[in-house]
């Protein structure tokens, strides 16, 4: 079952020995579509500071009770490495928190973390090694680390023209990836609203606050209409994707 990035915002977080704070964003990959940290707002407990809080350390996130349950400490939190969070983080960064929490290094491999198709696996020796590299001797890339909650209202610009404006992203919980954007294409009162692959987008111009995609806005115009309320089931996804003409993501990962 997918789920709206907005909705686990003000979600809890649940360490093994108390409550760390409430999520106030997402990071994602905006290459790869993965959703990589929480941010986390601590509360009077750590002074107000926002810590970043990867999958690899969530337990289960219990929807119903808008509570994540994380394989964590809260002196674990308080000691991590001290990354501000209103500014860009760069891949020396991460290098330093996975080795911190010994995960292992999600840049580099062919699946979605890494050598792994989902989060929570701990580092092997020769990946502690790689990430050590990158915190040592600085990054070979620059990280795509971008904010969910400032690319929504973001201008959905098709191949010949503005078509909508990106209203929210969905998510795969179990393997943390953005499988599809919501674009609302509707105008002024009347609200329409439809799905669009990460795989079809072209780049996002952030200066801009654009997502800019390959298709045309009568296609994406005509793409089967995206309901909340409705869950998505894999009959939909088929004929969303031979919509769009393009092979789907079970296909690429396998």
């Amino acid at each position: 079952m997918f789920k709206r990035l907005v909705d686990i915002e003000g979600f809890r977080l649940a360490a093994e020995d108390g409550e760390i704070g409430h999520v106030t964003d997402v990071y994602f990959e905006d290459d790869a579509w993965v959703v990589r940290y929480l941010v986390v707002a601590t509360g009077s407990w750590l002074f107000g500071k926002k810590v970043l809080v990867s999958p690899n350390s969530i337990e289960a996130i219990r929807w119903e009770k808008k509570c994540i349950k994380v394989s964590l400490t809260t002196e674990q939190v308080r000691q991590s490495p001290d990354i501000d969070t209103d500014r860009p983080i760069s891949r020396q960064q991460e290098a330093e928190y996975h080795l911190y929490y010994n995960f292992p290094p999600y840049w580099g491999g062919v699946a979605l973390w890494g050598r792994y198709d989902q989060p929570g696996a701990e580092a092997e020796p020769e990946e502690a090694k790689a990430a050590e590299q990158v915190r040592d001797y600085g990054a070979q890339w620059d990280s795509h680390l971008r904010s969910a909650r400032e690319v929504r209202g973001y201008r959905v610009v098709a191949v010949d023209g503005q078509v909508g404006h990106l209203d929210n992203l969905l998510l795969d919980p179990d393997r943390w990836a953005i499988r599809y954007l919501v674009v609302s294409t509707g105008k002024a009162l009347k609200k329409h609203e439809v799905l669009f692959m990460p795989k079809l987008v072209d780049r996002i111009i952030w200066a801009e606050a654009t997502v800019k995609v390959n298709a045309s806005k009568h296609l994406i115009e005509a793409a089967p209409e995206y309901e909340h309320a409705h869950e998505i089931d894999r009959e939909h996804e088929e004929t969303l994707f031979a919509h769009y003409s393009t092979h789907p993501y079970w296909d690429d990962e396998g």
